[in-house]
């Protein structure tokens, strides 16, 4: 009597369900490169690997491990890349998950989704091909099978640690935006100082303009021995107005920007929607003359508060955060009766320990 191989419908299906992963994995990644996403990717967005925006990274990989899947059975070497691809996309995941959770301090649950696909196929991979070593094994072929499989898991190992330490390596802080606009064009005092003090106020807030004082005072004080930023927080929708003109005086005019500052607030007092002839009227008198910043740079300056008041937590305006980069201790003040001064270089010496 002939014997015939039976088919195993498992080992069958087991290739449809390492699909699904790979699928999904492609999909999350689509909808993170069209915006398809929670509050906690926006400041995941502004990270970028090796200059590249990570979504279509993410997107041209993935195409990769796909056709990789598609053509393994054609070809010999696809079927070897796909644990290489994986292991390498899974160090890479946990390099991401490791700043979402410890430098962003939020969950982007679309990363998080493509972490737990990239890692769940490599779960079915490996469901795929062991019980074919264990197989071999028992027919005699140990030795053969055993120093295979520790070529290939020496080098699966290696893919994972390649993509820990070229993520790490590549993977930015939000420092610099694709428009070209530094952060540290943004920043005022000791740029390089551990000490960092964020001013964060709305044009409107009528507990700013009763702040405002002391944060220029304190913000005086602060220069010599801090990084200060000051953070356009539009909890009013009138400031929106104000913070193009803003951010050109932050990036052109630092020498006379506290000067300018109070010149705009007192030009907010008048007028909620100001046009370019009003800011240069206010400002005439300080023999400054208003220069406009291109969209692109608002549009980064702005993405750049939004990911700072979400970063620190911001609880309202007006609030000063204080923040040791070297411990990553932190102290906010909120309201205009915390905010002094004298506060703020307490608050400093606090958080740095002085």
């Amino acid at each position: 009597m002939e014997k015939t191989d039976a088919v195993d419908p498992w080992k069958s299906a087991r290739g449809y369900w390492i699909a699904l992963p790979l699928a999904a994995a492609w999909i999350l990644s689509a909808m993170s490169w069209l915006g398809i996403c929670s509050d906690g990717c926006e400041e995941t967005h502004l990270y970028r690997f090796f200059g590249l925006p990570l979504s279509p990274f993410g997107l041209g990989y993935f195409t990769v491990c796909g056709l990789a899947f598609l053509t393994r059975n054609r070809f010999r070497f696809s079927g070897f890349l796909i644990p290489v691809l994986l292991s390498g996309a899974l160090g890479a995941e946990f390099v991401f998950v490791w700043i979402q959770k410890y430098v962003i301090g939020r969950w982007c649950l679309l990363c998080v989704g493509i972490a737990l696909s990239v890692a769940t196929a490599c779960v079915l991979i490996a469901f795929e091909r062991l019980p074919g070593a264990a197989i071999r094994i028992r027919d005699g072929e140990r030795n053969l099978v055993m120093k295979r499989l520790a070529g290939k898991t020496a080098l699966i190992l290696f893919a994972f640690l390649a993509g820990m330490g070229v993520t790490a390596m590549g993977l930015k802080k939000p420092d610099a935006f694709a428009a070209g606009l530094p952060v540290k064009s943004l920043a005022f005092g000791d740029t390089d100082s551990s000490a960092e003090v964020y001013f964060v106020t709305d044009w409107f807030c009528p507990a700013c303009r009763v702040a405002e004082p002391e944060i220029l005072k304190g913000a005086r004080k602060v220069l010599r021995q801090a990084k200060v930023v000051f953070v356009d927080y539009p909890v009013h929708p009138e400031t929106i107005n104000f913070i193009p003109y803003n951010l050109s005086f932050i990036v052109r005019e630092k020498a006379k920007y506290l000067e300018i500052r109070e010149a705009m607030a007192t030009l907010a007092r008048k007028t909620k929607e100001p046009t370019p002839e009003d800011v240069q009227a206010a400002i005439t008198p300080l023999g400054v003359k208003y220069v406009p910043l291109n969209y692109a740079d608002v549009l980064a300056g702005m993405q750049y508060f939004n990911a700072l008041v979400k970063r620190f937590k911001v609880p309202g305006t007006p609030s000063v955060v204080v923040l040791d980069s070297r411990t990553g201790k932190t102290k906010t003040l909120f309201g205009s009766s915390e905010i002094t001064s004298d506060n703020i270089l307490k608050a400093v010496a606090e958080v740095s320990g002085k």
